[in-house]
């Protein structure tokens, strides 16, 4: 592949707060190679932000591409990637140090900013993450309210049935 361009953002519902990372891959052509879209626990969006870029340049080496540009809606990222300046914060300089050990894996790169108007996909792929995310427990929640009134009409012979039921299933999870 000659040319990769990799839409990269992240985000948190608190600070810190669970947070996830969105990121879209697509070829000169501006066709879609690739699209991450997933919750990485508990962070700052700024972390998020830094972990998007990180999985973005692993997915990225994996096509072999000539040259790739990255896109972000983080200035402070952008500037820190592109040495324009430096954090004092360890834990920022360790990710910045992450990244660049990736993007030096590339035979060229660089990393843009861009206004959060032009800059849609990623972080469209990290509320589809959260939105994921709600939709599990609310099936689960859902599962576990039908347990409950199923399980609550049955009789003691029956509990002690579902009980060891459950226990054969948890042990073989």
């Amino acid at each position: 592949m000659d040319k990769l361009f990799v839409y990269v953002d992240g985000g948190a519902r608190a600070e810190p707060g669970e947070a996830g990372i969105g990121i879209a891959m697509t070829d000169a052509h501006g066709n879609v190679v690739d699209e991450i879209s997933e919750l990485i626990g508990r962070s700052t969006t700024e972390v998020a932000e830094y972990r998007a870029l990180i999985e973005g340049c692993r997915r990225a080496i994996a096509y072999k591409p000539q040259s790739v540009v990255f896109f972000t809606d983080n200035q402070r990222l952008a500037n820190h990637i592109n040495g324009v300046f430096e954090t004092r914060e360890p834990h920022i300089k360790h990710l910045v140090e992450s990244a660049i050990g990736l993007l030096n894996q590339l035979p060229q790169w660089r990393v843009n900013y861009v206004d959060e108007r032009a800059h849609h996909r990623a972080p469209r792929l990290v509320e589809q993450a959260f939105h994921r995310n709600i939709r599990a427990q609310m099936t689960r929640e859902k599962i576990e309210q039908v347990l409950l009134s199923r399980a609550a009409t049955l009789s003691d012979e029956g509990m002690q049935k579902l009980l060891d039921f459950a226990e054969r299933l948890q042990d073989t999870e």
